[in-house]
């Protein structure tokens, strides 16, 4: 099951599969009051869960708050990718102006070119909004017997009018290989859409 949801006030939307929440950053209160019942729904009242659910709202809050200082507009996270199959992932979105030096390039319509040029290195492709680059990490850490991975994702998008960059950061942790991961979240932030564009359909 996938969702269409809404960015941003001036439309923007991206579709996203499975069950995911958005953490509000507009108010710090909005945001701690938020996260607190967020935390109750999914771990349960019960008293010896007390210090879990604690911490996990400190995490949580703490880590919001980050992302609202270097100006995250739009904050997610994963809670399923299909119904009873956990898939803890963050997905954070903020717009950043074009380095000074290639706002030539990106006013002159060469969009590619500028994203090369102001972040490098790193991947381009051509998704349904036109160019976009990505660049990605993995870590590896022991867990028991078996290695699990963090991977890391940022794209960077131009807006389609070349005023600035959307940039998306992905923080997925805990699993087995990095390669369907990076594939999902390829097809999620190609399925963004602008405001200029026709919104796409649910499905």
């Amino acid at each position: 099951m996938t969702k269409q949801v809404r960015m941003a006030p001036d439309g923007m939307r991206i579709v996203l599969p499975g069950t995911w929440t958005r953490i509000p950053l507009d108010e710090p209160q909005r945001t701690l009051d938020f996260v607190k019942r967020f935390v109750k729904r999914q771990a349960g009242t019960a008293d010896r869960l007390a210090r879990t659910r604690r911490e996990t709202v400190q995490e949580l809050v703490r880590s919001a708050r980050e992302a609202s200082q270097i100006g995250v507009h739009s904050y997610f996270m994963s809670l399923e990718i299909l119904p009873g199959v956990p898939f803890p992932a963050a997905l954070l979105f903020l717009d950043q102006d074009w380095p000074e030096d290639v706002r030539p390039l990106a006013a002159a319509g060469d969009l590619e070119a500028a994203l090369e040029a102001a972040y490098a290195p790193l991947e381009t492709a051509t998704a349904s909004f036109g160019p976009m680059g990505r660049r990605y990490e993995t870590v590896t850490q022991q867990v028991g017997d078996e290695e699990m991975l963090t991977l890391r994702l940022e794209y960077f998008v131009p807006y389609p009018d070349g005023s600035r960059v959307l940039l998306a950061r992905v923080n997925v942790p805990n699993i087995p290989a990095a390669e369907p991961f990076a594939v999902l979240f390829n097809e999620i932030v190609d399925s963004i859409s602008f405001a200029s564009e026709e919104p796409r359909q649910d499905s």
